[in-house]
Parts: structure tokens; sequence; C-alpha cells
């Protein structure tokens, strides 16, 4: 079994803070998910906090495609 987000929060953070990240690059999600080769509607869920069992290569995935660390993306406070 792979390792993956269980806390509660994980989701709502995870939406923001890919959401933001992904913007401060101005990159659409389409590009996001062709660059992941990932479906659209993969994006969409993170973003909308409906991906609750991501796991953690998908996690890396996305924080390598973001140019972040992947701790990045589960903060609180990862923009003020």
């Amino acid at each position: 079994m792979r390792p993956r987000l269980k806390h509660p929060e994980a989701p709502r953070l995870l939406a923001r803070n890919v959401w933001r990240y992904r913007e401060q690059r101005q990159m659409t999600a389409r590009a996001l998910a062709e660059h992941l080769d990932w479906p659209l509607v993969e994006i969409d869920k993170i973003e909308n906090g409906d991906k609750a069992d991501l796991s953690l290569d998908q996690l890396e995935r996305l924080s390598l495609a973001l140019h972040v660390d992947p701790a990045d993306l589960l903060k609180r406070s990862a923009f003020h």
C-alpha cells in the first residue's frame, strides 16, 4: 500500500496552494495537467479540494511541476 495524505485539512490546503502556485507561475490548469500527463479533471479535483486520495508520489510530482517543495503545498501560511 502506498502512503496517502490522510490529514482532514490536506485537501483544502493543497487546493489553495496548488492554485496559487500555478497562478503565480502563470500556468493554466490544462498546461499543468499536460506537464504531468494527468487528465485535466484531476487538476480540477485537486484545486477544488475534492481529491483526498493523493499519493505522496503524486504530491512530489505536483511539487516538481510547480517548482516548490512538497511541504509548501500543504502549508497553512504558504502565502501572506
